[in-house]
């Protein structure tokens, strides 16, 4: 389990803490624990967040930090899926085109955007009395997505890479992830905090749905987009409930 844990860091964040003698199924299971890790860097944000500057130094500085501790894993994957989808004819083709270290137009656009929704959310966040809670619940409901998305869906024939070695979590080990998570956000928004994985969740159905129509399954650039997008809608969520007291159930 600790084995798992550490992988799950070392592959979500930019910190060099991969163990040694792992075995397959040690990666695999790291899935569960990636809401753990975006608790983590959500309580790093939280912290970020507390220091004293004035709201428009703030954002780009939670952004900036934000980017720099994932070191734009997940940037990277909303890149390619976006060349990948939108640039290939066919779904080998596709698979290629993410393949490929270079950025064509469509992922530059993406993560312009991408970033440019993040700075202006953050922006009405900080704002908000509960800023700090939604900093740490934003990161941990969307990585629980790509928890979702490795036990629901499968890799694309053949797939050798990140995204094939951890699709297949066991239900025991997404049962707990998830009872934890939902645990944490009920402790930090209550209702409010199981809309935002009903949310996230639906961008993960929807990614995943969509991967397994463009490249017949899902891939580790498919989760870092999940990841993004799901950060990107939950962040949307949060400017709306505390400012407008809108989409409360």
């Amino acid at each position: 389990m600790i084995q798992a844990f550490f992988l799950s860091l070392s592959t979500l964040t930019l910190l060099p803490v991969s163990p040694k003698g792992w075995k397959d199924s040690d990666l695999r299971n790291s899935a569960a624990f990636y809401p753990l890790v975006g608790a983590i860097l959500g309580g790093l944000l939280a912290l970020t967040a507390r220091i004293h500057l004035a709201r428009e130094l703030k954002s780009p500085l939670l952004l900036l930090a934000w980017v720099v501790l994932t070191a734009a894993f997940h940037l990277d994957g909303l890149g390619d899926c976006c060349d990948g989808f939108f640039g290939g004819k066919t779904p080998e083709e596709r698979r290629r085109i993410m393949k490929d270290p270079a950025v064509g137009s469509y992922g530059v656009t993406g993560i312009v955007l991408a970033l440019l929704l993040k700075y202006g959310l953050l922006a009405r966040l900080v704002a908000g009395e509960d800023g700090w809670k939604w900093l740490v619940l934003v990161p941990l409901a969307a990585r629980w997505a790509a928890t979702l998305a490795c036990t629901l869906f499968k890799s694309p024939p053949g797939d050798r890479g990140l995204g094939s070695q951890v699709v297949g979590l066991p239900a025991p080990w997404f049962a707990a992830s998830t009872l934890l998570s939902l645990a944490l956000a009920v402790a930090l928004l209550k209702l409010q905090g199981l809309e935002a994985f009903l949310l996230t969740g639906l961008v993960a159905l929807g990614l995943g749905f969509l991967s397994q129509s463009k490249i017949k399954g899902l891939t580790g650039d498919v989760l870092g987009a999940i990841i993004e997008l799901g950060e990107a809608a939950c962040l949307f969520f949060a400017a709306l409930a505390i400012h407008n007291g809108f989409l409360q159930l």
